[in-house]
């Protein structure tokens, strides 16, 4: 068996494995965008609920009439306690339009989404897609806060600088599991984004997910020790082979 033979076969392996990673790194955009989700469900006591729904029920036009047709005791006009009644119900009603109607237990189900641009340009056109539409309210990199009246499925970021950050808070009025299904779909105009999910886990799963990095980073070394002992070992039996064939011959 020839040791010399089997190190700079060896040598000879790492310079490939090396080449290819020093390719790969001359050949990465460095446009990189990741985003880092988050669900859960956004619940307000009981108490604030069942508030919500008493208040919404004091402000019927007839409720609010009678009361002030009696404080009144006869010395408005109908046309002045009218004008009241709606003076009152003004900013009140306000509140409750839509898409609150229902108050704000009608949307459980919460999205945090954590956007960076880790590369080394400007990333642009970056368009987020929802699983459902939501209500939107997006921080960008000066904290300064875009809430969108209207529930949408669609989120427009024109731009992110080097190392900037935004996010995006989502409230949906669905599931949280049939959100989580469909999932988000994040792109711009040079690709689509690297999207981490975190989950709540306990016990063992709650171990690996916190180090499901280091985990990761331990098994490509396994696999590659791996894949060196078996290069040795072929190189051995061949060796082995040939040195019997030879002694043999």
């Amino acid at each position: 068996m020839s040791w010399e033979k089997v190190g700079k076969s060896l040598v000879a392996l790492i310079g490939c494995i090396g080449s290819i990673v020093a390719i790969h790194a001359a050949l990465k955009d460095d446009t990189k965008l990741e985003a880092y989700l988050t669900y859960d469900y956004q619940s307000y006591p009981r108490q604030f609920s069942e508030r919500v729904n008493k208040a919404s029920d004091k402000l019927g036009y007839g409720y609010l009439y009678d009361g002030v047709k009696s404080v009144a005791n006869g010395a408005l006009s109908h046309e002045q306690i009218d004008k009241i009644v709606s003076l009152s119900q003004a900013p009140y009603l306000y509140m409750f339009d839509g898409p609150f109607e229902k108050g704000p237990n009608v949307y459980p189900a919460g999205l945090y989404i954590y956007l960076q641009n880790t590369g080394e340009k400007v990333v642009k056109d970056v368009h987020i897609k929802l699983p459902a539409k939501g209500l939107v309210r997006i921080r960008d990199d000066s904290s300064n806060d875009t809430v969108m009246d209207e529930p949408t499925s669609r989120v427009v970021i024109p731009s992110l600088v080097q190392n900037g950050v935004y996010r995006v808070w989502v409230y949906f009025d669905g599931d949280l599991k049939a959100l989580k299904k469909e999932g988000v779909h994040i792109g711009y105009s040079d690709g689509v984004a690297k999207i981490e999910v975190f989950e709540e886990f306990s016990g063992f799963e709650a171990g690996v997910a916190k180090y499901s990095r280091e985990l990761t980073t331990l098994l490509v070394m396994l696999a590659m020790l791996l894949i060196l002992a078996v290069v040795v070992l072929f190189m051995v039996i061949s060796d082995d082979r040939r040195q019997a064939n030879s002694t043999a011959g």
